[in-house]
């Protein structure tokens, strides 16, 4: 994973639009609408999984709400800011420009939801053998 944080922040770390968000801050809710994808450039941020069940601690150049520039459904996860943090917003324009535009762009998503993919696996099988219902 960190080929792709280094990828993602050399792509679009010079971003002109900055969101701050203040520890503690929620920087997406579940449930809410998913427009963007925001790429932390700097700080940590907790992800709620499973209602909270489950955290992760994530740092500068991770994905938060990766789903939301693509497909634009509702947001599955909580994620809050643990320390002050700097989030780089990509909405579905953009995107669609970067995925046509930057090729290895697609290849590093791709990527990124595999890992994701086989987190959730492995989280899954621990509380199947826990016998703890997700």
């Amino acid at each position: 994973m960190k080929k792709e944080r280094d990828f993602f922040l050399n792509l679009l770390g010079e971003g002109k639009e900055i969101i701050l968000k203040k520890a503690g801050e929620t920087i997406v809710n579940v449930g809410q609408p998913g427009e963007y994808t925001y790429l932390l450039k700097a700080g940590t941020a907790q992800i709620d999984l499973f209602g909270g069940k489950h955290t992760v601690e994530i740092g500068p150049g991770n994905l938060i709400g990766l789903m939301g520039s693509i497909d634009g459904r509702d947001y599955e996860d909580t994620t809050v800011a643990i320390t002050d943090c700097e989030l780089i917003p990509i909405d579905r324009k953009r995107a669609e420009y970067l995925f046509r535009e930057h090729p290895t762009f697609a290849f590093h998503i791709i990527k990124v939801l595999i890992d994701r993919f086989y987190f959730a696996l492995d989280l899954a099988k621990q509380y199947c053998q826990a016998g703890v219902s997700i």
